[in-house]
């Protein structure tokens, strides 16, 4: 158990260690992965191929998905009218292995210890709408109770984590790079926002995998809004 627990955490860090996010100019949105604010060492921007976005959707003030035309090409770049955008990016398998962490399939690696299946999502919103205190996917999703573009530093956010449109308790959510505790039974969670800018807010959860290529599927899923 101890081993488990001990996996889980290792692969909860890891994909808290990397961020998706939209940036936003004007009706320009553009997908990055890597680290918003890098520390020293790290790179700010790490190329994805766009091939892993899975899923890119704008959705309007009633909650409902609009269509788009992408250009599949890093970064990937779109423009529209959105009151929010939702992508899903997978970056694979991961292995930990007796020499170390590899980018493969558990069944593709020697001596491995244990394997996952890593998800990512992002939610940005910059417009607000009661259809936004809903999950807008059925997949791992944060959804704020409170109009997050109307927070001033200091003020608190009460946030929601779903998955299959329910809520979902002991979920780790963490705030710039740190865990700030875990949600509640109704799936709740109170975050105090510290600074201007863009905003951050990930959570992760971890579900059986297929037992060949991965023991685990790691879901990592992050809200971001910007406080002016």
């Amino acid at each position: 158990m101890k081993g488990k627990l001990g996996l889980f955490l290792f692969s909860v860090c890891l994909a808290f260690s990397h961020e998706l996010w939209v940036k936003r100019e004007g009706n320009s949105y553009t997908l990055y992965y890597g680290h918003l604010n890098p520390k020293e060492g790290e790179e700010k921007f790490i190329k994805y191929k766009p091939e892993d976005v899975l899923r890119i959707e704008c959705f309007d003030h009633f909650g409902k998905s609009i269509p788009l035309k992408l250009e599949r090409n890093y970064p990937i770049k779109f423009n529209a009218q959105c009151y929010a955008v939702y992508a899903v990016y997978s970056s694979g398998y991961w292995t930990k292995t007796v020499y170390g962490l590899t980018n493969k399939p558990k069944n593709e690696t020697k001596e491995p210890l244990e394997s996952w299946l890593s998800y990512e999502s992002v939610k940005r919103i910059d417009g607000w709408t009661e259809a936004f205190k809903k999950p807008l996917t059925d997949d791992l999703e944060i959804v704020p109770l409170n109009n997050p573009l109307t927070l001033n530093v200091g003020d608190k956010i009460t946030l929601v984590v779903y998955q299959k449109g329910k809520p979902v308790k002991d979920v780790p959510v963490a705030y710039e790079d740190k865990t700030v505790g875990a949600t509640d039974e109704e799936g709740k969670i109170n975050v105090r926002i510290k600074h201007k800018g863009m905003q951050i807010i990930k959570a992760s959860v971890k579900e059986k995998g297929d037992g060949t290529k991965a023991d685990y599927v790691v879901k990592t899923t992050s809200l971001v809004f910007e406080v002016k």
